[in-house]
């Protein structure tokens, strides 16, 4: 899939450990991750940031959930970590029922929190059975 879409905006800014853990540079990591956030609370999540396994970028996936289970799919349309063609695609390859397009970087969790739980809140309803 990588090959398909250019890379992300910031994917210089993303560099392995001597463990292969991928982090995004501290200095670096508002204007790729949390673009739409105030300076400190950025500065709070670079601080803290846990690093993605570089192998889950090449792990061969042998049973995709999403193919026999329903999904939903929020896109970030500034997203700097993940390109927005590139999510979009894979809402379209998962079968979404909702795709929700957000004018939002890719920390839309934090900044988008009500959007996002109302996207969760949907999936929701009509998962559960009475």
């Amino acid at each position: 899939m990588a090959a398909q879409f250019a890379p992300a905006a910031a994917f210089g800014n993303v560099a392995p450990d001597p463990d292969g853990n991928l982090w995004i540079a501290q200095d670096k990591f508002r204007e790729s991750f949390a673009q739409d956030l105030a300076e400190d609370e950025a500065f709070a999540m670079a601080v803290t940031q846990k690093p993605a396994p570089g192998s889950t970028f090449g792990d061969a996936v042998t049973v995709a959930a999403w193919r026999t289970v329903p999904s939903w799919y929020q896109v970030s349309g500034h997203d700097r970590m993940i390109n927005p063609e590139a999510q979009r695609w894979m809402a379209q390859r998962i079968g979404a029922r909702h795709t929700l397009e957000l004018d939002a970087g890719h920390a839309s969790l934090a900044t988008r929190a009500r959007d996002v739980a109302g996207l969760v809140d949907e999936a929701t309803a009509e998962l559960v059975l009475y």
